[in-house]
């Protein structure tokens, strides 16, 4: 079994060039159903039948693992009892047959245009992590990149002068994605400045845009705690996520009347129903704006102030 898992992770490496994050995520589920057939005394991959998947699915819900959670587990096996098939490792893919689990339909969490904006300029830059800071959030929320874009940034994925990035995204995946002035100003001051500081006081020598305090590439846990940090520092008692601020980035633009497939296009997502999630958020912003606008409502505004004057008339009348 294990040989077959490690055969399988080196098609997805080699043919399929899927991102090392992705392999061992695939590597941690396929273990981890491995592990439950040894518990029921399974002893090759063949044996595995319908019976034994509904199991490892009832195990897996005992553990209290989200919907979310367990239908990624699935769609792993089901990938990985693919590819057995297809090599005649098995004769049949017993998770063909197993659907999904239902999911609630959750909206991404975001910041608002003004929380946004409060943010980044929050951001303290009297020193030269500070500066690496405001270059890196500034250029996520610029161009809504996601954290694993970001650390495997290069120099040469840059275009200064078009104002563009090349990102390599999920699946290796390619897409050109713009940037503002105020995100180039930032970006320029940084790579001139303190990363060429930071990566010669440690001897660093290498093309990746964010450094860490050593000078090294930046890593996403890195990214991660720069942001835990930034948001301490701007309001303590709320915590956001490196993909809080893709989820912005998409939600301000659809707000701003952007098309929804100009949207897909900038976050780099196969299908459209992925980037259509962010509609909920902004069919709550288009109500809200209906609700102060609508033709009735501002003639009900009218009569009521006519109706206003009117009384205090008939109140000095009175007098």
């Amino acid at each position: 079994m294990n040989e077959e898992k490690e055969n399988f992770l080196k098609y997805l490496k080699f043919e399929k060039r899927y991102s090392q994050l992705t392999i061992s995520s695939y590597k941690r589920e396929i273990e981890n159903f491995i592990d439950y057939l040894k518990q029921e005394d399974v002893e090759s991959l063949e044996e595995v039948d319908d019976v034994i998947v509904r199991g490892y699915v009832m195990s897996l819900s005992k553990k209290e693992l989200s919907h979310t959670t367990i239908n990624h587990y699935l769609s792993s096996l089901r990938s990985f009892f693919k590819y057995l098939l297809r090599h005649q490792v098995v004769k049949e893919n017993p998770f063909a047959l197993v659907s999904s689990l239902k999911q609630n339909i959750r909206n991404p969490d975001f910041l608002y245009e003004d929380e946004m904006m409060g943010l980044l300029d929050s951001i303290e830059t009297d020193t030269l992590l500070g500066v690496r800071n405001k270059a890196l959030l500034e250029l996520m929320y610029a161009s809504g990149l996601r954290c694993s874009e970001v650390v495997n940034l290069t120099l040469s994925h840059i275009d200064f002068d078009e104002q563009m990035l090349n990102i390599i995204g999920k699946g290796s995946k390619q897409r050109y994605v713009p940037f503002h002035d105020y995100a180039k100003d930032w970006l320029i001051d940084y790579i001139e400045g303190a990363r060429m500081e930071l990566m010669a006081a440690h001897h660093q020598n290498h093309d990746f845009v964010f450094v860490n305090r050593l000078g090294g590439p930046l890593t996403n846990r890195g990214v991660e705690k720069i942001i835990d940090q930034v948001m301490k520092h701007y309001d303590p008692l709320k915590k956001i996520h490196p993909h809080t601020i893709r989820h912005s980035f998409a939600t301000h633009l659809l707000n701003a009347g952007m098309d929804i497939r100009v949207v897909q296009e900038l976050l780099g997502h196969s299908h459209l129903s992925t980037t259509q999630v962010y509609t909920h958020i902004t069919n709550d912003h288009l109500k809200e704006v209906y609700d102060a606008a609508c033709p009735r409502a501002a003639i009900d505004e009218l009569k009521k102030g006519e109706k206003s004057k009117e009384n205090t008339v008939d109140g000095k009348k009175n007098k």
